[in-house]
């Protein structure tokens, strides 16, 4: 019996490590800001947009896991710079889900966290390389005819944030 846990434990461990030198896994990100300034009669306003990636790579580089979210944190400020109202803790797209509220304006009827989904799917058993290098319209949406299918949001930043997280994966 003690023979057999060892053999059992020996081979568990001969896979993690052939597993763990098969894989690595990066994290990016993409972060824009803009602002509004205050005046008099208004108050001043402040978001950033957060484009995120972790992705996983086999020992050819090739992606085996893919994940895009995006989270839109925002404040207000008044005349005299005093912060206002601010989510500290924004839920993401994925988060979201429905309440997002892309669904009705959607060419395709999908939600964002949707059209990420299709992406992703499309993403996976290619090279970060020739994902990096899809073509895009002017507006940032792809034109390969089997992802607009379904993902018609502009990609650039999640292209970006890809691009990051392949170069930190270990």
């Amino acid at each position: 019996m003690k023979k057999i846990l060892t053999a059992v434990l020996a081979a568990a461990l001969l896979l993690t490590f052939a597993a763990s030198a098969m894989a690595a896994t990066g994290v990016g990100a993409v972060t824009s800001v803009s602002v509004t300034p205050a005046t008099a009669e208004k108050a001043g306003s402040v978001s950033a947009y957060v484009y995120t990636c972790a992705v996983t790579l086999d020992e050819n580089g090739v992606i085996t896991g893919v994940d895009f979210d995006a989270v839109q944190p925002a404040g207000s400020f008044d005349a005299t710079g005093a912060a206002g109202e601010f989510d500290a803790a924004p839920l993401t797209k994925n988060e979201i889900k429905e309440g997002y509220g892309m669904k009705k304006i959607s060419p395709i009827g999908l939600e964002w966290y949707e059209q990420m989904d299709k992406l992703e799917d499309w993403c996976i058993g290619k090279t970060v390389a020739e994902v990096i290098a899809m073509q895009l319209t002017e507006k940032g949406v792809a034109t390969d005819v089997d992802l607009v299918a379904g993902c018609t949001v502009h990609i650039n930043d999640q292209l970006v944030a890809l691009e990051k997280a392949a170069a930190s994966a270990r």
